[in-house]
This record gives structure tokens, sequence and C-alpha cells, in this order.
């Protein structure tokens, strides 16, 4: 028993000290050409099986793939040096060292090689003209680009309160609620039929989950209402097959990759065509500049999340209905590479001149049916002013920049939320809006439990003028800023846009909507009912039909409708 002490690892230890011993007379390997060949067909069947779980793309421009081959070779050495070991104790290890030192041994140093030589290439230090122009930039006018839009086509919500409502909405289904969750990696804000919605697929609870519905498939995906704040579970007479909660073969990225081996995928993104067909939108890139350098989307892949059948796209031709084509991130590394090396890479280290970058942030804008990509631009020196906004199409990447100066986004968020610090809300992300021809941050106000409470808008070039109402309707926020901009003088004619209502209430209605406070006002001889809001309008609370008011709204409301956002400026009785 003394001569196993130590097991096999003591035996291999022992057997490679011998290799390099002056006294060790060499043997010649018993079936070498045997153990060669196991080796071989042992490491071809580990690779296929790393690959199966893996699936790196072929592709000589991908580093994913030569570390592939890298851990291939490696794999091949110690399988051959184990066989050698324990084939037989008179075997020579020293064949297996050697034999690995001219076969796997050439292949890491060339893909070694290949890797260092391919990164140096290309790097930003040989490459700092083509890296800035990775993304085209035009200049962009605010007042004629932008449009003043309503509300109702102006997202309410961001990613995190959709994916509570989502989660809440599942809660409520029984039979979907103890199998499927939400999987809210994948909240995608798309435009669908001019409104703006985050949807996302569901996933499996877990293996003996999928493994009792993977048949049918996931029953369903999520949409939220990004206006309304609406939560709808959207039922499919087909069950989605292909996702990323699946297991084996209908596993997203493994059916993509095996159908597509030699693409490099950047992202996959859940979106609905116009009748409402889920479908994955498989972003493909291209390293653009030497081997690994440059990435930039060149195709896009469609994949039916139902049936599986997919069609790859150039990205000029990718469908109109398509909204993410190009990953925000994406457009933001270039245009960050175009800020840092527009003049150089010296000067990007020594001098700086020009050099700016992004903020810390994004936000999406939907506009003529698509979705648009915004987020600020400031000096490399990290101020707190920005010098202009871009904004950027993620269909076509079509990008903007607007030469605006303002207060960056954090700033203008720490403005809104000093304003409603009664309330101690929070403010998300900032929209970036053209109101009354005015830049503005539009912001919703969460409460601890991240349910919106309230909108802020803040002045971008003036971000002292900041309008918060603590109401879920956003044209009572927009009033008192217009109001605000008005009285600076930042605005012309603001009086004309307005008018009055004068009469005697003949019916009054009162309605708890999102936990405020609306009365319903109509007056004699009109057919129209006035809304305003009990925390802007207190007389609302006492007043009763014969009783006589003076409302004030906007000239241009259709008076066909309830009119939004009224205000009294005159009781009676």
């Amino acid at each position: 028993m003394e001569g196993t002490r130590g097991g096999g690892f003591g035996f291999i230890f022992s057997k490679i000290k011998e290799v390099f011993d002056k006294d060790y007379v060499e043997v010649v390997p018993q079936h070498k050409g045997k153990k060669i060949a196991i080796a071989a067909v042992l490491t071809l069947v580990i690779t296929a099986v790393r690959y199966y779980v893996s699936h790196p793309p072929i592709n000589l421009k991908s580093q994913e793939f030569w570390m592939f081959l890298i851990m291939t070779a490696v794999i091949y050495a110690v399988i051959l040096t184990v066989l050698c070991v324990f084939g037989r104790r008179t075997e020579n290890v020293k064949f297996a060292v050697k034999h690995s030192f001219k076969t796997s041994g050439v292949v890491i140093v060339l893909c070694l090689l290949v890797l260092g030589i391919g990164l140096l290439i290309s790097s930003t230090f040989f490459n700092a003209r083509r890296y800035a122009d990775l993304i085209n930039i035009s200049d962009g006018n605010f007042t004629e680009d932008i449009e003043d839009i309503g509300f109702d086509e102006i997202p309410m919500l961001d990613n995190d309160s959709a994916i509570k409502l989502g989660n809440a909405k599942l809660g409520e289904l029984s039979d979907m609620v103890s199998q499927f969750e939400v999987d809210d990696s994948y909240y995608t804000q798309i435009n669908y039929k001019g409104t703006p919605y985050r949807v996302t697929t569901l996933r499996y609870g877990d293996f003996f989950k999928w493994f009792k519905h993977t048949k049918e498939g996931l029953p369903a995906y999520v949409m939220i209402n990004m206006v309304t704040q609406e939560a709808k579970v959207a039922r499919l007479e087909s069950g989605i097959k292909y996702s990323e909660s699946e297991f084996f073969n209908h596993k997203l990225s493994r059916y993509v990759q095996f159908h597509y081996p030699t693409k490099m995928i950047y992202s996959y993104n859940f979106e609905i065509d116009d009748k409402g067909v889920p479908y994955w939108i498989v972003s493909c890139y291209r390293n653009t500049i030497g081997l690994f350098g440059g990435q930039d989307i060149k195709e896009v892949i469609l994949l039916n999340a139902v049936t599986g059948e997919s069609e790859l796209y150039a990205l000029d031709k990718v469908p109109n209905w398509v909204d993410r084509a190009v990953p925000a991130d994406l457009i933001i590394n270039q245009y960050n590479y175009h800020g840092t090396y527009a003049y150089g890479f010296w000067n990007s280290i020594i001098g700086q001149k020009g050099v700016k970058n992004t903020t810390d942030g994004y936000n999406y804008i939907a506009q003529n049916d698509d979705v648009y990509m915004y987020t600020g631009v400031t000096s490399v020196n990290g101020d707190t002013g920005n010098i202009g906004f871009l904004l950027s199409n993620q269909r076509t990447k079509q990008t903007k920049f607007y030469a605006l100066s303002g207060a960056i986004e954090s700033v203008a968020m720490g403005s809104a939320e000093g304003e409603a610090q009664n309330y101690k809300y929070t403010a998300t992300f900032p929209l970036l809006l053209n109101v009354d021809g005015q830049p503005t941050y539009f912001m919703a106000m969460k409460d601890t439990s991240a349910l919106v409470k309230g909108y802020a808008m803040v002045n971008v070039k003036q971000y002292q003028i900041v309008s918060f109402a603590n109401s879920t309707d956003p044209e009572v926020c927009k009033a008192k800023y217009e109001a605000l901009l008005g009285n600076k003088k930042l605005v012309n004619d603001k009086p004309a846009q307005t008018t009055e209502a004068k009469g005697v209430i003949e019916d009054i209605r009162s309605a708890v909507i999102e936990g405020n406070t609306y009365y319903f006002i109509k007056l004699k001889d009109s057919e129209n009912y006035f809304k305003l809001s009990a925390a802007e309008n207190n007389a609302a609370v006492i007043m009763k039909p014969g009783d006589k008011v003076v409302i004030k709204f906007d000239a241009g409301a259709d008076l066909k409708q309830q009119i939004v956002g009224a205000n009294i400026i005159e009781y009676g009785k």
C-alpha cells in the first residue's frame, strides 16, 4: 500500500519529473498510433458537446471562435497525456509532451498570435479615423425635426415600472402564474399601431414546467401600453416555441447559430408585427476594422417565435414594422468613438480639442412610426452641461446631432426631485420633448413602490424652470409648465392659445382616477364636459348645479370631446 500513496496524481507528477531526469532512459511508447487516435476521437466528442452548449460563430473574425480552438487544443494535449500515463506504467510520458508541443502547442501558439496581432491591427491607435467614421452624423433642427406631439404618443413609464405592471398582470391569471414567469430581460419598447408599447415573452418556471409545456410552447406574451399604463397578456393560438428559456434545439441562441453558423450575433430583441405575431429581431454584426474591431450591424434575422421560420435581411431592407434593429448601446459606443477620435488618437489624450461623449443614460422617443434612441452629449470633462443631443433611428441607424446647450439629464432629474421633495418621489430618466418650441425634459415621478404618481417638466436651457404636478394627468403638468414659460417670456402670444367658457353648471360628476379626484362639469347650452383636477381646482369640491363659473381651457381643443386640463378662474353662486 505504501507504493500507491498519493493516488493517481502523485504517479502522474512522478512520471513527468522523470521526463526531465538526466538519467532517464527513453522507452519507445507502445501503441502510440492507437493512443493518438483515441485522444483525437475523445477530443472530437468533447468538442462537439462544447459546441452544442456554447455554439460560437464559425468565423475567423470572432474572438470567441479562436478561444474555442485554443481550448480544443488544450483538451487534446491533456487527454493524450492521461492516456500515456495510465495506459501502461512503462509508457513514455515524454512522448505525450513532445507530441503535444508539436500539435496542440503549435495550434495554441498560432491562435494566440492571431488574437494578439488581430487585436493590435484593430486597435484605435492605428485606426482612430476609421473608428470616428463608424457612424454618420448629420445636423438637425430641433423645432423642425422634433414634433410637438401629444401625450397619447409619449411613453409615461420606464422599464422598471413596466416590469412591475407585467408581473402583476400575470399574477392575476391563475392558469399561468404557477407555470410561467415574465421574461423581463427582453422588455422591448416598440411603436405598435402608433402607440408606444413594451413587449416581452414569458419563460418557463423551471425545467420540469418546461418539460410539461414545451410541446405547446409559451402560451402568450405581455404588452404594456406606455401611455395608458395598461398591461395585457396576449394569448396565442399556437405557443412560442423558440426562446432562451427553451432547452436543447429550440433554445433561441442555439437555434439561430445552428441555422446561421457563420453569423456573429450582437443581440436578440422581442417584437410583434402589425398583426401581433411575435418575432425575434436578431442583429448580426461584422467587424469592419482590422480583424476584431469596428463592430457594426449589417444584417438582421427575423425569426418567427412560433414557427421558427426565419429570413435574413440587409439592414437597409428590414421591414418598416421592425423598431429595434440597431441596439442603443452599439449606437452610443460608435458615437463615443466619433466624439473621442474625430481629431485623431493623440488629441484624445493630449489637448482633447473637441472631444465629447454621451451622458450616462438614454431613452426612447416614438415618432413617425419609428423608435428613436435619445441621449445627451457633453464634453469629455464631464461637467454638468450638455452641448447637444443625439437622436438615432433604431431601424435605419440614421443619426442626427442637435446643438442645444443646457443641463444634463441627471441635473434635470435632481431639479424635478427637489420640486417634489415633500413627496420623496424619484424621477425617471427623462424624455426630450418639444413643448411650444422649447426643448424640455419630461419625467415620470415615482414613489417608493415604483408607481407613477406625478410628472415633471424641466426646461433644458434654463433648468430652474421646473413644473411638477402631483397628478397622473400629464396635461396638468404641461399647463403649469406653459404658464411658467409665459411668465419667463419664452413663448409668444400665450394668452391667445386659451379661451374662456362662462355659464351656469348644469351637471357635475366626480371620479377617482389612479388615486386622483377629477370633476367633470357641464354648463348649460353646452355639449362639453370640462375635466378639472381637484388638486388644481379646490373650488370644484364644493360646486353644485346652478353655480356660475368661468373656466379657462385650450382654444385648440376639440370641443366634441371632453376638455382636458381645464381650470376654474372664477367661481360664484
